[in-house]
């Protein structure tokens, strides 16, 4: 089993998709700052001047970015009005995941959002005299994150 895994094709980064609540709502030029990380705290220990003992504490976990070509689905902004709104409930219940698929549209790995919800948005630059893709940006937070390998291929 473990040759099987250590003898896989590395992933690419070029392929993935947003899911909100269970529905695929975007594809993504960029995602960047999945991240968790861990407070830690050093007790100094009377009479041992040669060290400290760490010790864990509170996690956290950053906020994602993503960026995306503008496009005609309001998807993200009717989701982003929400909050802008206060017509959350007071409650952060929406689920996310960025997926990541392989060179033939297969799932490959799942980041699962809990909690989440829109910080931010920003939209395109325009430029009438360039050539550029109008880009959006939307920024993300959670309260927990899931990593699982996508569903396995079938057979061939």
């Amino acid at each position: 089993m473990a040759d099987e895994v250590s003898n896989r094709d590395p992933l690419g980064n070029y392929y993935f998709a947003l899911e909100i609540n269970n529905v695929q709502v975007a594809h993504f030029q960029e995602f960047s700052g999945l991240k968790t990380s861990s407070a830690v705290f050093e007790i100094e220990e009377g009479g041992v001047n040669g060290r400290t003992h760490k010790r864990p504490g509170q996690s956290r976990y950053e906020n994602v970015v993503l960026r995306y070509a503008t496009n005609a689905s309001q998807t993200l902004l009717e989701w982003r009005d929400r909050y802008l709104r206060d017509e959350f409930s007071g409650q952060r219940e929406d689920s996310g995941a960025v997926i990541v698929y392989d060179n033939d549209g297969t799932e490959v790995r799942r980041y699962s959002f809990m909690r989440t919800w829109p910080v931010s948005w920003e939209g395109p630059d325009l430029n009438s005299g360039g050539s550029d893709v109008a880009v959006e940006t939307v920024e993300l937070a959670f309260d927990g994150l899931y990593v699982k390998e996508g569903r396995p291929k079938s057979a061939r």
